[in-house]
């Protein structure tokens, strides 16, 4: 995976910066990790973030450009304004390209179509895994197919194949999806209403 580049500014800290950054076009961010004794307040361009993430994903290695400085680094969390949906802050990991480190990436599922058209109805347990990998071997997502499951089957973590030099760290025995019957659908819903009424 190609590390892509990303601006960021030094910050101050302290109350109403927030705002500020807003006004500019700018959002708050923070660079901790890897051979940094203290971590680095900064600020990125708004709409340069969001064109990365439309582009490459969250999974994504960057190459974060400060005062000249560049640092390898991937994004550990992102928080946002729930009721906008807006990015309001963003935190940078510093890694080391030597070290595996743990991502969590979105599952991407195939065949549920094929699955639906005869008469499977798809249950979903998991949509994503925890995997652990060298900075730039963390897949953006990773492809399920599910076409070759029949109703009564279940797929694991197990199951899932994953890229070369990818571990998955989750329960291998955790389920991911299960295929349900029509029938066994309807009767697991009135199971749920039952429960519900019972604990009303």
């Amino acid at each position: 995976m190609q590390a892509i580049s990303i601006e960021a500014i030094k910050r101050d800290t302290g109350k109403n910066v927030a705002r500020r950054l807003k006004n500019q076009g700018y959002i708050p961010a923070i660079l901790y990790g890897k051979d940094m004794t203290e971590s680095i307040p900064l600020a990125v361009e708004y709409n340069a973030l969001q064109r990365l993430l439309q582009k490459h994903g969250r999974n994504v290695l960057l190459n974060v450009i400060v005062d000249g400085s560049t640092h390898n680094a991937v994004i550990k969390e992102i928080q946002e304004d729930t009721l906008k949906g807006k990015i309001i802050h963003v935190d940078f990991q510093r890694v080391s390209m030597y070290e595996e480190i743990e991502a969590t990436v979105p599952l991407k599922f195939e065949g549920i179509g094929l699955i639906e058209s005869r008469g499977g109805i798809v249950q979903h347990q998991l949509w994503e895994l925890t995997v652990e990998s060298l900075p730039d071997k963390i897949p953006q997502e990773i492809v399920v197919d599910l076409s070759n499951l029949e109703s009564g089957d279940t797929l694991f973590v197990k199951d899932i194949q994953v890229p070369d030099g990818v571990k998955v760290v989750d329960d291998p025995d955790e389920v991911v999806v299960s295929v349900l019957a029509p029938r066994e659908s309807e009767e697991e819903a009135e199971e749920e209403a039952e429960t519900a009424k019972e604990n009303e």
